[in-house]
């Protein structure tokens, strides 16, 4: 979902989840058009799978592996080692911006699959089941969207209780954060590829420049950029999008 609210000060605050703010800024920037208006792509048998595929880690994790509630106590303790896996926990990137004179919220809310604190390093994982995962054997760099959905979990406010309060949210102090992309097999589980890396400058600006552009397309203040790539429009679960390349 992407929804533009307008402030008792009469400025903008904008909503989206990871998920719609990934597909648009990490694959086709023209999605934003369709989210906005509440268009959503039908689901496909590819992406029905992943999600069997994801729910089915989930139950196993639920069966295998004792969890216990979240204690912030522990949290604070940049000591302590933590690890909070699916439900347990959920991301809220609260962004202010400004452009000239107008200034504007954004709230992109999300769920990490795994949260994790290990000698002081703050590190997201999240598990990608696509339909063909040796075609990631010969990369090197995970999909853009894929890096962009680690960032802005690695630079969110956490909660355990659904909330969209800034007073339920709290942070997890750390000394350098850390992003990992497992693309497993999706009948499997097993893991086929991995990709990790350290938050740097370069990332943080990354993520900065992308949210940016998406806070100016949702406004109406900037154009989509198109891809140009008939190999993105071709899968696309939009089939009948007008900006599609045929």
């Amino acid at each position: 979902m992407i929804e533009i609210k307008e402030m008792p000060d009469g400025s903008s605050f904008i909503i989206s989840s990871v998920a719609d703010f990934c597909d648009a800024m990490g694959y086709c920037e023209f999605k934003a058009k369709h989210f906005l208006k509440g268009i959503r792509p039908p689901q496909t048998k590819i992406t029905i799978e992943g999600t069997k595929a994801h729910e089915k880690q989930e139950q196993y994790e639920r069966e295998h592996f004792e969890l216990v509630p979240i204690n912030k106590e522990e949290l604070a303790n940049l000591t302590k080692d933590v690890e909070c896996a699916y439900e347990a926990i959920q991301t809220r990137l609260l962004v202010p911006l400004k452009f000239g004179d107008e200034k504007l919220l954004m709230l992109i809310f999300g769920r990490a699959d795994k949260l994790i604190r290990n000698k002081g390093m703050l590190i997201v994982e999240e598990s990608k089941f696509p339909d063909n995962a040796t075609r990631f054997l010969e990369k090197f760099e995970p999909y853009p969207d894929q890096k962009l959905q680690t960032l802005l979990y690695l630079n969110s406010h956490f909660t355990s209780a659904s909330s969209f309060e800034p007073s339920d949210w709290f942070e997890i102090p750390h000394n350098e954060k850390v992003w990992i992309i497992n693309i497993k097999n999706k009948n499997t589980g097993e893991s086929i590829k991995i990709f990790r890396g350290i938050q740097t400058r370069e990332a943080e600006e990354f993520l900065k420049d992308n949210l940016r552009r998406f806070a100016l397309i949702t406004l109406g203040k900037l154009e989509p950029k198109h891809h140009q790539n008939v190999r993105k429009c071709k899968p696309c679960r939009f089939k009948d999008c007008e900006y599609m390349i045929k």
